[in-house]
Protein backbone atom coordinates (compact mmCIF):
# COMPACT_ATOMS: atom_id res chain seq x y z
CA UNK A 1 0.00 0.00 0.00
CA UNK A 2 2.86 2.36 0.87
CA UNK A 3 4.52 1.65 -2.47
CA UNK A 4 1.22 2.34 -4.23
CA UNK A 5 0.84 5.68 -2.46
CA UNK A 6 4.40 6.62 -3.33
CA UNK A 7 3.76 5.73 -6.96
CA UNK A 8 0.59 7.81 -7.05
CA UNK A 9 2.43 10.73 -5.44
CA UNK A 10 5.25 10.56 -8.00
CA UNK A 11 2.76 10.33 -10.84
CA UNK A 12 0.87 13.37 -9.59
CA UNK A 13 4.10 15.31 -9.18
CA UNK A 14 5.20 14.47 -12.71
CA UNK A 15 1.79 15.51 -14.05
CA UNK A 16 1.99 18.82 -12.22
CA UNK A 17 5.42 19.47 -13.65
CA UNK A 18 4.25 18.61 -17.14
CA UNK A 19 1.18 20.76 -16.76
CA UNK A 20 3.36 23.61 -15.56
CA UNK A 21 5.59 23.29 -18.59
CA UNK A 22 2.67 23.11 -20.99
CA UNK A 23 1.01 26.16 -19.42
CA UNK A 24 4.16 28.30 -19.70
CA UNK A 25 3.92 30.83 -22.51
CA UNK A 26 6.67 31.83 -24.91
CA UNK A 27 6.32 35.33 -26.30
CA UNK A 28 7.81 36.07 -29.70
CA UNK A 29 10.04 39.16 -29.66
CA UNK A 30 11.72 40.99 -32.54
CA UNK A 31 14.64 43.24 -31.57
CA UNK A 32 16.70 45.59 -33.72
CA UNK A 33 20.29 44.67 -34.42
CA UNK A 34 22.21 47.12 -32.25
CA UNK A 35 25.45 46.12 -30.57
CA UNK A 36 25.05 48.68 -27.78
CA UNK A 37 21.46 47.82 -26.77
CA UNK A 38 20.32 44.36 -27.92
CA UNK A 39 22.18 42.40 -25.23
CA UNK A 40 20.97 44.73 -22.48
CA UNK A 41 17.36 44.39 -23.66
CA UNK A 42 17.69 40.61 -23.68
CA UNK A 43 19.11 40.77 -20.17
CA UNK A 44 16.10 42.79 -19.03
CA UNK A 45 13.73 40.23 -20.54
CA UNK A 46 15.59 37.45 -18.70
CA UNK A 47 15.05 39.44 -15.54
CA UNK A 48 11.31 39.54 -16.26
CA UNK A 49 11.35 35.76 -16.79
CA UNK A 50 13.01 35.30 -13.40
CA UNK A 51 10.19 37.29 -11.81
CA UNK A 52 7.50 35.54 -13.90
CA UNK A 53 8.56 31.93 -14.45
CA UNK A 54 5.46 31.22 -16.54
CA UNK A 55 6.61 33.70 -19.24
CA UNK A 56 9.53 33.07 -21.55
CA UNK A 57 10.75 34.79 -24.71
CA UNK A 58 11.79 33.64 -28.17
CA UNK A 59 13.92 36.46 -29.54
CA UNK A 60 14.77 37.28 -33.15
CA UNK A 61 17.23 40.04 -34.05
CA UNK A 62 17.08 41.81 -37.42
CA UNK A 63 18.62 44.99 -38.90
CA UNK A 64 16.44 48.10 -38.82
CA UNK A 65 16.55 48.36 -42.63
CA UNK A 66 14.80 44.96 -42.85
CA UNK A 67 12.18 45.63 -40.17
CA UNK A 68 9.38 47.04 -42.32
CA UNK A 69 9.60 44.22 -44.85
CA UNK A 70 9.63 41.62 -42.06
CA UNK A 71 6.71 43.15 -40.17
CA UNK A 72 4.67 43.73 -43.31
CA UNK A 73 5.07 40.07 -44.24
CA UNK A 74 4.06 38.88 -40.78
CA UNK A 75 1.12 41.28 -40.52
CA UNK A 76 -0.17 40.32 -43.98
CA UNK A 77 -0.06 36.65 -42.94
CA UNK A 78 -1.75 37.37 -39.61
CA UNK A 79 1.36 36.12 -37.76
CA UNK A 80 1.77 39.04 -35.39
CA UNK A 81 4.80 39.02 -33.08
CA UNK A 82 3.97 39.57 -29.43
CA UNK A 83 6.55 42.33 -28.92
CA UNK A 84 8.64 44.27 -31.42
CA UNK A 85 11.25 47.00 -31.05
CA UNK A 86 10.73 49.95 -33.41
CA UNK A 87 12.22 53.40 -33.96
CA UNK A 88 10.64 56.85 -34.00
CA UNK A 89 10.23 56.72 -37.76
CA UNK A 90 8.26 53.47 -37.80
CA UNK A 91 6.06 53.19 -34.71
CA UNK A 92 3.11 55.15 -36.14
CA UNK A 93 3.13 52.99 -39.28
CA UNK A 94 1.61 50.23 -37.15
CA UNK A 95 -0.77 52.30 -35.05
CA UNK A 96 -3.86 50.56 -36.46
CA UNK A 97 -2.96 46.93 -35.53
CA UNK A 98 -1.03 48.01 -32.40
CA UNK A 99 -1.94 46.72 -28.98
CA UNK A 100 -3.71 49.48 -27.05
CA UNK A 101 -2.08 49.71 -23.63
CA UNK A 102 -4.82 52.08 -22.49
CA UNK A 103 -7.02 48.99 -22.12
CA UNK A 104 -4.71 47.67 -19.41
CA UNK A 105 -3.89 50.76 -17.38
CA UNK A 106 -4.94 54.31 -16.62
CA UNK A 107 -4.21 56.18 -19.86
CA UNK A 108 -3.73 59.63 -18.35
CA UNK A 109 -1.43 58.41 -15.58
CA UNK A 110 0.60 56.32 -18.02
CA UNK A 111 1.20 59.21 -20.40
CA UNK A 112 1.98 61.60 -17.55
CA UNK A 113 5.16 59.61 -16.91
CA UNK A 114 6.62 60.75 -20.24
CA UNK A 115 7.96 64.12 -21.32
CA UNK A 116 5.53 66.04 -23.58
CA UNK A 117 8.08 66.02 -26.41
CA UNK A 118 7.99 62.23 -26.60
CA UNK A 119 4.31 61.49 -25.97
CA UNK A 120 3.19 61.99 -29.61
CA UNK A 121 5.19 58.95 -30.73
CA UNK A 122 3.17 56.57 -28.53
CA UNK A 123 -0.28 58.12 -28.95
CA UNK A 124 -2.67 57.43 -31.81
CA UNK A 125 -6.12 58.87 -31.22
CA UNK A 126 -7.26 57.40 -27.91
CA UNK A 127 -4.78 54.52 -28.16
CA UNK A 128 -1.44 54.18 -26.40
CA UNK A 129 0.55 52.08 -28.85
CA UNK A 130 3.89 51.49 -27.17
CA UNK A 131 6.48 52.09 -24.49
CA UNK A 132 9.48 54.32 -25.10
CA UNK A 133 12.53 52.56 -23.70
CA UNK A 134 15.07 55.30 -24.42
CA UNK A 135 15.26 58.72 -25.98
CA UNK A 136 17.63 60.44 -28.38
CA UNK A 137 18.27 63.97 -29.54
CA UNK A 138 20.10 65.28 -32.56
CA UNK A 139 23.13 67.37 -31.70
CA UNK A 140 26.32 69.13 -32.76
CA UNK A 141 29.88 67.90 -32.12
CA UNK A 142 33.13 69.79 -32.67
CA UNK A 143 36.86 69.07 -32.88
CA UNK A 144 38.43 70.95 -29.96
CA UNK A 145 41.93 70.99 -31.45
CA UNK A 146 40.81 72.52 -34.75
CA UNK A 147 38.64 75.18 -33.10
CA UNK A 148 41.40 76.11 -30.65
CA UNK A 149 43.99 76.40 -33.41
CA UNK A 150 41.64 78.58 -35.47
CA UNK A 151 40.90 80.75 -32.43
CA UNK A 152 37.14 80.18 -32.74
CA UNK A 153 34.99 79.73 -29.64
CA UNK A 154 31.85 77.61 -29.63
CA UNK A 155 28.78 78.68 -27.60
CA UNK A 156 29.23 77.76 -23.94
CA UNK A 157 25.73 78.61 -22.77
CA UNK A 158 22.26 79.40 -24.08
CA UNK A 159 23.03 83.12 -24.33
CA UNK A 160 25.81 82.51 -26.85
CA UNK A 161 23.95 80.29 -29.32
CA UNK A 162 24.86 80.99 -32.95
CA UNK A 163 22.42 82.04 -35.62
CA UNK A 164 22.60 80.08 -38.85
CA UNK A 165 24.89 82.69 -40.40
CA UNK A 166 27.16 82.81 -37.34
CA UNK A 167 27.40 79.02 -37.49
CA UNK A 168 28.42 79.19 -41.15
CA UNK A 169 30.98 81.93 -40.47
CA UNK A 170 32.54 79.99 -37.58
CA UNK A 171 32.93 76.84 -39.66
CA UNK A 172 34.42 78.83 -42.54
CA UNK A 173 37.09 80.25 -40.21
CA UNK A 174 38.09 76.79 -39.02
CA UNK A 175 38.10 75.54 -42.62
CA UNK A 176 40.97 77.92 -43.38
CA UNK A 177 43.30 75.60 -41.48
CA UNK A 178 45.18 73.32 -43.89
CA UNK A 179 44.50 70.29 -41.68
CA UNK A 180 40.73 70.95 -41.71
CA UNK A 181 39.49 69.41 -44.94
CA UNK A 182 35.75 69.48 -44.26
CA UNK A 183 33.52 71.83 -42.33
CA UNK A 184 30.59 69.72 -41.19
CA UNK A 185 30.34 65.93 -41.42
CA UNK A 186 26.56 65.81 -41.82
CA UNK A 187 24.59 62.57 -41.72
CA UNK A 188 22.82 62.09 -45.03
CA UNK A 189 19.28 61.51 -43.76
CA UNK A 190 15.91 63.20 -43.86
CA UNK A 191 15.81 63.52 -40.08
CA UNK A 192 19.17 65.26 -39.88
CA UNK A 193 17.99 67.79 -42.47
CA UNK A 194 14.66 68.08 -40.63
CA UNK A 195 16.38 70.00 -37.85
CA UNK A 196 16.66 72.91 -40.29
CA UNK A 197 12.97 72.72 -41.23
CA UNK A 198 12.05 73.01 -37.57
CA UNK A 199 14.64 75.68 -36.80
CA UNK A 200 13.05 77.67 -39.64
CA UNK A 201 9.72 77.24 -37.76
CA UNK A 202 8.36 75.03 -40.53
CA UNK A 203 6.98 71.52 -40.55
CA UNK A 204 6.59 68.61 -42.94
CA UNK A 205 2.86 68.12 -42.35
CA UNK A 206 0.13 70.55 -41.36
CA UNK A 207 -1.32 70.27 -37.86
CA UNK A 208 -4.51 68.69 -39.25
CA UNK A 209 -2.46 66.10 -41.16
CA UNK A 210 -3.90 67.05 -44.55
CA UNK A 211 -1.13 69.09 -46.23
CA UNK A 212 2.53 68.31 -46.92
CA UNK A 213 4.93 71.25 -46.45
CA UNK A 214 2.08 73.64 -45.58
CA UNK A 215 4.40 76.67 -45.29
CA UNK A 216 6.63 77.17 -48.31
CA UNK A 217 8.85 79.93 -46.95
CA UNK A 218 10.36 78.08 -43.95
CA UNK A 219 11.03 75.09 -46.21
CA UNK A 220 12.74 77.29 -48.80
CA UNK A 221 14.77 79.02 -46.08
CA UNK A 222 16.01 75.65 -44.79
CA UNK A 223 16.80 74.40 -48.30
CA UNK A 224 18.64 77.57 -49.29
CA UNK A 225 20.72 77.60 -46.12
CA UNK A 226 21.66 73.97 -46.57
CA UNK A 227 22.46 74.50 -50.24
CA UNK A 228 24.69 77.41 -49.18
CA UNK A 229 26.70 75.13 -46.87
CA UNK A 230 27.24 72.60 -49.65
CA UNK A 231 28.06 75.31 -52.22
CA UNK A 232 30.66 76.77 -49.85
CA UNK A 233 32.19 73.28 -49.60
CA UNK A 234 31.53 73.19 -45.88
CA UNK A 235 29.58 69.94 -46.26
CA UNK A 236 31.59 67.36 -48.24
CA UNK A 237 30.15 65.54 -51.23
CA UNK A 238 31.34 62.32 -49.55
CA UNK A 239 28.31 62.61 -47.29
CA UNK A 240 25.92 64.66 -49.47
CA UNK A 241 25.23 62.99 -51.84
CA UNK A 242 27.79 60.23 -51.13
CA UNK A 243 25.88 59.11 -48.01
CA UNK A 244 29.01 58.22 -46.01
CA UNK A 245 28.28 57.99 -42.29
CA UNK A 246 29.01 61.37 -40.71
CA UNK A 247 30.43 59.83 -37.55
CA UNK A 248 33.06 57.96 -39.53
CA UNK A 249 34.10 61.18 -41.29
CA UNK A 250 34.33 63.07 -38.01
CA UNK A 251 36.52 60.37 -36.43
CA UNK A 252 39.18 60.94 -39.10
CA UNK A 253 40.03 64.23 -37.35
CA UNK A 254 39.82 66.39 -40.48
CA UNK A 255 36.26 67.69 -39.92
CA UNK A 256 35.51 70.77 -37.83
CA UNK A 257 32.05 69.59 -36.75
CA UNK A 258 29.57 66.71 -36.89
CA UNK A 259 25.79 67.20 -37.23
CA UNK A 260 24.39 63.96 -35.81
CA UNK A 261 23.08 62.88 -32.40
CA UNK A 262 23.80 61.56 -28.92
CA UNK A 263 23.89 57.91 -30.05
CA UNK A 264 27.39 58.63 -31.41
CA UNK A 265 28.76 59.19 -27.91
CA UNK A 266 29.09 55.56 -26.88
CA UNK A 267 31.26 54.70 -29.88
CA UNK A 268 33.32 57.86 -29.64
CA UNK A 269 34.15 57.43 -25.97
CA UNK A 270 34.43 53.65 -25.64
CA UNK A 271 36.18 53.28 -28.99
CA UNK A 272 38.58 56.13 -28.35
CA UNK A 273 39.02 59.26 -30.42
CA UNK A 274 42.32 60.47 -31.92
CA UNK A 275 41.53 64.03 -30.80
CA UNK A 276 39.58 65.80 -28.03
CA UNK A 277 36.00 66.61 -28.97
CA UNK A 278 33.07 68.39 -27.42
CA UNK A 279 29.44 69.18 -28.06
CA UNK A 280 27.71 72.51 -28.39
CA UNK A 281 24.26 73.91 -29.08
CA UNK A 282 22.53 73.71 -32.42
CA UNK A 283 22.37 77.08 -34.21
CA UNK A 284 18.97 78.72 -34.39
CA UNK A 285 17.01 79.95 -37.36
CA UNK A 286 13.65 81.49 -36.52
CA UNK A 287 13.56 79.29 -33.38
CA UNK A 288 15.66 76.75 -31.49
CA UNK A 289 14.79 73.13 -32.24
CA UNK A 290 16.21 69.63 -32.46
CA UNK A 291 14.72 66.34 -33.61
CA UNK A 292 13.76 64.09 -30.68
CA UNK A 293 13.72 60.35 -31.25
CA UNK A 294 14.28 57.01 -29.61
CA UNK A 295 13.26 53.39 -29.62
CA UNK A 296 10.08 51.70 -28.46
CA UNK A 297 8.56 48.36 -27.60
CA UNK A 298 5.06 47.69 -28.91
CA UNK A 299 2.64 44.80 -29.21
CA UNK A 300 -0.18 43.83 -31.56
CA UNK A 301 -3.87 43.45 -30.80
CA UNK A 302 -4.08 40.08 -32.55
CA UNK A 303 -0.85 38.46 -31.43
CA UNK A 304 -1.18 35.07 -29.76
CA UNK A 305 -0.17 36.34 -26.33
CA UNK A 306 -1.22 39.98 -26.43
CA UNK A 307 -2.47 40.10 -22.82
CA UNK A 308 0.84 38.78 -21.52
CA UNK A 309 2.73 41.11 -23.86
CA UNK A 310 0.81 44.04 -22.38
CA UNK A 311 2.00 43.11 -18.90
CA UNK A 312 5.62 42.98 -20.09
CA UNK A 313 5.26 46.41 -21.70
CA UNK A 314 3.65 47.88 -18.58
CA UNK A 315 6.52 46.45 -16.52
CA UNK A 316 9.01 48.21 -18.77
CA UNK A 317 7.01 51.44 -18.53
CA UNK A 318 7.64 51.58 -14.80
CA UNK A 319 10.13 54.38 -14.06
CA UNK A 320 12.34 52.00 -12.06
CA UNK A 321 12.64 49.59 -15.00
CA UNK A 322 13.39 52.36 -17.48
CA UNK A 323 16.01 53.78 -15.13
CA UNK A 324 17.65 50.38 -14.67
CA UNK A 325 17.85 49.83 -18.43
CA UNK A 326 19.34 53.25 -19.18
CA UNK A 327 21.93 53.00 -16.43
CA UNK A 328 22.92 49.52 -17.60
CA UNK A 329 23.70 51.19 -20.93
CA UNK A 330 26.09 53.46 -19.08
CA UNK A 331 24.14 56.69 -19.55
CA UNK A 332 24.75 57.26 -23.28
CA UNK A 333 21.00 57.42 -24.07
CA UNK A 334 18.41 59.77 -22.61
CA UNK A 335 15.37 59.16 -20.46
CA UNK A 336 11.99 59.89 -22.05
CA UNK A 337 10.41 60.22 -18.62
CA UNK A 338 9.54 63.26 -16.52
CA UNK A 339 11.42 64.06 -13.33
CA UNK A 340 13.69 61.05 -13.67
CA UNK A 341 17.24 61.42 -12.44
CA UNK A 342 19.59 59.32 -14.55
CA UNK A 343 23.28 58.97 -13.86
CA UNK A 344 24.69 59.81 -17.29
CA UNK A 345 28.18 59.32 -15.92
CA UNK A 346 30.96 60.13 -18.38
CA UNK A 347 28.42 61.35 -20.93
CA UNK A 348 26.95 64.09 -18.73
CA UNK A 349 29.02 67.00 -20.07
CA UNK A 350 28.42 66.01 -23.71
CA UNK A 351 24.67 65.65 -23.26
CA UNK A 352 24.09 69.04 -21.63
CA UNK A 353 23.78 71.11 -24.87
CA UNK A 354 21.56 68.45 -26.47
CA UNK A 355 19.26 68.36 -23.45
CA UNK A 356 19.06 72.14 -23.59
CA UNK A 357 18.15 72.04 -27.29
CA UNK A 358 15.57 69.39 -26.52
CA UNK A 359 13.99 71.46 -23.76
CA UNK A 360 13.66 74.41 -26.16
CA UNK A 361 12.01 72.32 -28.89
CA UNK A 362 8.23 72.82 -29.35
CA UNK A 363 6.13 69.68 -28.77
CA UNK A 364 4.63 69.94 -32.28
CA UNK A 365 8.01 68.83 -33.66
CA UNK A 366 7.40 65.33 -32.24
CA UNK A 367 3.86 65.33 -33.59
CA UNK A 368 5.26 66.15 -37.02
CA UNK A 369 8.03 63.55 -36.93
CA UNK A 370 5.54 60.90 -35.80
CA UNK A 371 3.48 61.25 -38.99
CA UNK A 372 3.75 58.02 -41.03
CA UNK A 373 4.05 60.03 -44.25
CA UNK A 374 7.43 61.42 -43.13
CA UNK A 375 8.88 57.92 -42.90
CA UNK A 376 7.06 56.39 -45.86
CA UNK A 377 8.34 59.05 -48.26
CA UNK A 378 11.86 59.42 -46.89
CA UNK A 379 13.69 57.74 -49.80
CA UNK A 380 12.04 60.02 -52.37
CA UNK A 381 12.37 63.05 -50.09
CA UNK A 382 16.07 62.36 -49.57
CA UNK A 383 16.63 62.13 -53.33
CA UNK A 384 14.97 65.53 -53.75
CA UNK A 385 17.02 67.03 -50.91
CA UNK A 386 20.19 65.82 -52.64
CA UNK A 387 19.09 67.38 -55.94
CA UNK A 388 18.56 70.71 -54.21
CA UNK A 389 21.71 70.53 -52.07
CA UNK A 390 23.84 69.93 -55.16
CA UNK A 391 22.23 72.78 -57.09
CA UNK A 392 20.36 70.71 -59.66
CA UNK A 393 16.97 72.12 -58.64
CA UNK A 394 16.14 75.40 -56.90
CA UNK A 395 14.71 75.55 -53.41
CA UNK A 396 11.44 76.82 -54.86
CA UNK A 397 11.19 73.89 -57.27
CA UNK A 398 12.23 71.46 -54.55
CA UNK A 399 9.30 72.59 -52.39
CA UNK A 400 6.94 71.91 -55.32
CA UNK A 401 8.46 68.47 -55.90
CA UNK A 402 8.46 67.58 -52.22
CA UNK A 403 4.81 68.61 -51.92
CA UNK A 404 3.94 66.33 -54.81
CA UNK A 405 5.74 63.43 -53.13
CA UNK A 406 4.06 63.99 -49.78
CA UNK A 407 0.61 64.73 -51.18
CA UNK A 408 0.61 61.49 -53.18
CA UNK A 409 1.32 59.51 -50.01
CA UNK A 410 -1.30 61.41 -47.98
CA UNK A 411 -3.87 60.72 -50.72
CA UNK A 412 -2.97 57.03 -50.62
CA UNK A 413 -3.34 56.98 -46.82
CA UNK A 414 -6.76 58.66 -47.05
CA UNK A 415 -7.91 56.10 -49.62
CA UNK A 416 -6.83 53.29 -47.29
CA UNK A 417 -8.74 54.80 -44.40
CA UNK A 418 -11.91 55.24 -46.46
CA UNK A 419 -12.00 51.58 -47.54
Amino acid sequence: MKRLCNAVFVTLAVCQILLGVSSAKTLSVILLSNASTQNVIQGMLKEYHQQHADIDFEISIIPDKNLLAKLNTLVAAGQFPDIVEVTTAKIQNYAYPALDLAKYTDRAEFLSRYLPGYQPFIVSGDKVIGVQIEATANGLFYNKDLFAKAGVNVPQNENEIWTWEQFKEAVQKVMKLPECRMGVAWDCSVQRFSNLIYQANGRWVSADGKTFLPDAQPAQDALNFFRGLVAAKLIPTSSWPGRTDGGMLFKTGVAAMLWSGNWQLRGFISGGMPFPFGTTYFPKGAIRATCPGGEFLMGFEHSANHDDAAQVLLWWAQPATTKEYLEKLGGSLLTPMRNQEINYGKYTEYLQPMLSDLAATPTWVSEDLARPVVNLTQDDVLDELILCATGRVSAQQAVVDLRNIGTAELDRENQEVSK
